[in-house]
Parts: structure tokens; C-alpha cells; sequence
């Protein structure tokens, strides 16, 4: 059968499900006979991940200038990782070193935001904790330490406390118990008192949660217990991930776009993207999407600006591949400053 005309039929009896299910049938039967086309990216918004960890692709220094210069673009997250690298064992201070060269090397003109995140190996072990509470121990041996080194930096634009606590990839950080939404709550609620104490000029932004629209509505959820509980109140930007489409997990009721309707705060998108060389059509489609959407979404982060793993999984602007050293957004972001 003609791929078009399939897809025509496949579209048709999606929506004809949702014709006679509930007050939304008509919002989802739109989106799936008529899926968000592709429109001119914002370039003012757009960011990228980076966390400095691949020399294949420069220097720190020559990474950073890449970015700002080659790309146009200026806002870039990191990723402070709390690993047995840095800091081997609850008697051994933390071991700075990378962490500071991202900083010292970060130039004019780019602001970065901190993702604080993951546990070395022995915070598996509650003989290690503080007043025996894993939370109160991240925030204090990690959280605490790290922010008052870069407390009041002027290239640091704010913090974020964990990141996607709803998904475990770092066997200790199973201690944490994050994946349950109030045990993450009161994470956020020690780091940004934390943060608001001794670096109050900087953004606190709350842990993304895996691809908001996916796996619905327990995603959703995970954000929704975190608003009722208060969350809004300890952050300055909302923080959300998407991968994927689920076009209609956005715009069903009760889902993606009714949910920031009743988020004060702005929404910083700062995971997205889409494996592979071809990665212009995703962006061009999602994020203005998204943006009609989610009226109050401020920026977009690109994940991420380069990787080494194997093409067809690779979410980077670069690659190692030399048939594809570069995807198509890094062309269009180089050429369309």
C-alpha cells in the first residue's frame, strides 16, 4: 500500500477512536488527522547541552568558542555529576578540578546552568548518611559544598536540584528514592533553601522529569504532585524534558498544555531533541509546537552539542562519524545566526 495513503488511513481510524470518547475527542482527532507541520525555529531561545566530557571535539576552551561563535548560541547546561571520581569516599573532600575548568574556561556572552546530580557509590551504604536521611546527605555533601564554591559567579545563571527523578541510572542514586514524587519534593525543598542561602542571585529550577508527554499521564503525574505540593514556590523556572512526539498527549484535556496552564512560573525546556543526522525536522516541529502551546516557555536546550556513540543513537550536533560529522540543525544553527 502507498505509505501516504496508509498513513491517511492509520491517521483516520486514530481519530475515529476518539470521536465518541469525552469532551477532548475533537482536539485529538485534529492533531492526528492534522500533526504540527514544520515552522521557523526561535532562534533567541535555543540552548544546548554540553557537559565538556568528549576531547575528540576540543578543548574546553575551544568547545565553549565553537558554541557561542561557530552556533550562535549562548545558553549551555552542564552537568555537575557527584561520582566516585569526584569524591571516593564520605572522608575524602570533593576533587573539583573538571568542575573548575568548565567555569574558568566559560567566556563572555554564554550563560551557563548547573545540573546538579547522581551519588558516588558508597551513598548506597546508610552508614554513610547524615542523621540518616540520603536526601539531607546529598544536600549537604554535594549540594552545599558545590554552590558555595561558584556562589555569585557572573557566568552561572542558575541551579537546578537533580535531574529526571523519576528514572534511576546510577545504581546508588536508588538510595535518594526519587522516583517517588514526595521523597523528590523534599530534595527540591533542602536544595533550594540551600541555594536561596548562599547564592541568592541565581535561578533555582526543579528536576525535569523524563519526557513529560510520554509514559501518560504517570509522567504528568510526577509534575502534577509536584505543583500541588508546593514546588512552584521553591523554583524561578519550571523545568520539563520531551523527547518523542505524543502530539496528543499535549493537547488532550488534562494533559501537557492544560497542566502549564496553571504554572505561574516560566517553563526553561532544557532536554530535547532527536538521535541521528537528520535532527532539523524534529526541532523545527516540536518547539514551535511547543511554544504555541506553552505560551510562558522561555528557552529550549538542545541535548546535546556532540557525542561519540554510534550514529544511529546519537543525540549529538557532532558526531565521530565521518560520514556524518555534523546533523542538519548544527548546519542550520552555523548558517542561521
Amino acid at each position: 500500500m502507498n505509505k501516504k495513503i496508509s498513513y491517511i488511513i492509520s491517521a483516520f481510524l486514530f481519530a475515529s477512536a476518539f470521536i465518541s470518547c469525552g469532551s477532548d475527542a475533537a482536539d485529538l482527532a485534529q492533531i492526528a488527522l492534522n500533526p504540527p507541520g514544520r515552522k521557523t525555529i526561535d532562534r533567541s531561545m535555543v540552548g544546548v547541552n554540553n557537559f565538556f566530557v568528549h576531547p575528540e571535539f576540543g578543548s574546553i576552551s575551544e568547545q565553549y568558542s565553537e558554541i557561542r561563535d561557530t552556533l550562535g548560541v549562548k545558553f549551555i547546561r552542564v552537568l555537575f555529576a557527584w561520582t566516585d571520581d569526584v569524591q571516593p569516599s564520605p572522608n575524602t573532600p570533593p576533587n573539583y578540578g573538571f568542575y573548575d575548568d568548565i567555569i574558568d574556561a566559560a567566556p563572555p556572552g554564554v550563560d551557563i546552568l548547573v545540573v546538579l546530580s547522581h551519588t558516588p557509590s558508597w551513598m548506597a551504604d546508610p552508614a554513610n548518611w547524615v542523621g540518616g536521611n540520603p536526601r539531607t546527605t546529598w544536600t549537604e555533601k554535594w549540594l552545599k559544598p558545590t554552590v558555595s564554591r561558584y556562589a555569585g559567579h557572573g557566568r552561572i545563571v542558575g541551579w537546578e536540584v537533580w535531574n529526571e527523578p523519576d528514572l534511576t541510572t546510577v545504581p546508588s542514586d536508588a538510595a535518594l528514592e526519587l522516583t517517588e514524587a514526595p521523597k523528590y519534593f523534599e530534595l527540591l525543598q533542602l536544595g533550594s533553601a540551600a541555594i536561596r542561602g548562599i547564592d541568592p542571585g541565581k535561578l533555582v529550577l526543579n528536576a525535569a522529569t523524563t519526557s513529560i508527554q510520554a509514559d501518560f499521564p504517570e509522567t504528568l503525574n510526577f509534575n502534577i504532585y509536584l505543583r500541588d505540593a508546593g514546588a512552584e514556590a521553591l523554583i524561578d523556572r519550571w523545568n520539563m524534558h520531551y523527547y518523542g512526539r505524543q502530539f496528543e498527549n499535549v493537547v488532550r484535556s488534562t494533559g501537557v498544555t492544560d497542566f502549564f496552564a496553571t504554572i505561574s512560573k516560566p517553563v526553561w525546556l532544557t532536554e530535547s531533541g532527536e538521535q541521528g543526522p537528520e535532527q532539523l525536522a524534529y526541532a523545527e516541529t516540536i518547539w514551535p509546537f511547543l511554544k504555541d502551546e506553552i505560551p510562558t516557555l522561555e528557552r529550549i536546550y538542545q541535548y546535546q552539542f556532540a557525542d561519540t556513540v554510534p550514529l544511529a543513537n546519537n543525540f549529538g550536533l557532532k558526531t565521530t562519524d565521518d560520514a556524518f560529522p555534523v546533523s542538519d540543525l548544527y548546519v542550520y544553527l552555523r548558517d542561521n545566526k
